[in-house]
């Protein structure tokens, strides 16, 4: 008895020691107080130093909130501008940064390699109702199907994390991407750091306030790694993207609704599962 104690407490021990891993994937148009594109999102631009700001500190309340909860790794994946928006002078003292080009199939991903993703500064997929700034890779893009199924950014990141055995658990972001995830995993904890309001403004918390329920809700995911599942498609696979329409002269951010309302060009990528989809769609 005293032996099997003795290895209980070991094996309790290193568990505790190990702690869980979280990866973090971050963008920005999903930041409070971010709604324009021609400001805020882009070295240059008018406003950007103060969305970068901003995204750093969204960034380490959730850090703060999964190392609060007994995360023991926690690496972060500069998902914006081609993954060159963040800095390692910008992150959580504990955390490790993750960036550069080009992005692989796998999303950097492996077999259990995390127990949870979380999203910060996330935005809803291309048409999404009531959404700011929505957009599937880029503003060309005007849908992504996975078997059919529509799906943006999150979709994609949690199907390939699914293939590896990982749940996405957290986001923080605009009101509907709060609600894309919902529907890939319901429970998924959510901050809506900002809701649209009128055509393309927005209801943003403070900063403060955004930071407080971010910290809370990392906490919390990670505290209820146990209670989520990955989210897994069988194969075999079928990848569609459909394109907005190119119009002579025109970038397609910028494409008039009578050019939008053509048949978009449509590229379709098979495997036999979503990770070979995906090798397909990124030629590796």
């Amino acid at each position: 008895m005293k032996v099997l104690l003795l290895v209980f407490l070991f094996v309790s021990s290193v568990q505790a020691a190990d702690g869980v891993r979280i990866l973090i994937v971050t963008d920005m148009e999903g930041v409070g107080g971010v709604n324009n594109a021609d400001e805020q999102l882009l070295p240059g631009q008018r406003r950007f130093e103060e969305t970068h700001r901003l995204l750093a500190g969204e960034l380490s309340a959730a850090v703060e909130g999964v190392l609060a909860a007994g995360a023991s790794e926690v690496v972060i994946w500069d998902g914006h501008d081609g993954s060159r928006a963040l800095s390692v002078d910008d992150i959580h003292p504990k955390a490790k940064l993750l960036q550069g080009r080009p992005t692989p199939a796998t999303y950097y991903l492996s077999n259990r390699l995390y127990d949870g993703i979380l999203f910060i500064g996330q935005h809803a997929m291309s048409g999404a109702k009531d959404a700011v700034l929505p957009h599937s890779q880029s503003f060309a893009v005007q849908n992504i199907f996975i078997n059919g199924k529509q799906v943006g950014e999150i979709g994609q990141v949690a199907a390939i994390a699914g293939y590896f055995g990982i749940p996405v658990i957290m986001l923080a972001g605009d009101q509907a991407a709060c609600d894309e995830l919902l529907a890939l995993q319901a429970k998924a904890e959510t901050v809506a750091v900002k809701t649209l309001a009128g055509k393309a403004s927005t209801l943003s918390l403070s900063h403060a306030e955004a930071k407080t329920r971010i910290e809370a809700a990392a906490r919390r995911a990670v505290a209820r790694l146990r209670e989520f599942a990955p989210w897994k498609i069988d194969g075999p696979i079928e990848l569609k993207f459909e394109y907005y329409p190119e119009a002579p002269g025109s970038s397609s951010s910028a494409l008039s609704t009578e050019t939008k309302q053509l048949l978009p060009r449509t590229v379709t990528y098979r495997g036999r599962n979503v990770l070979e989809a995906f090798q397909q769609w990124l030629g590796k």
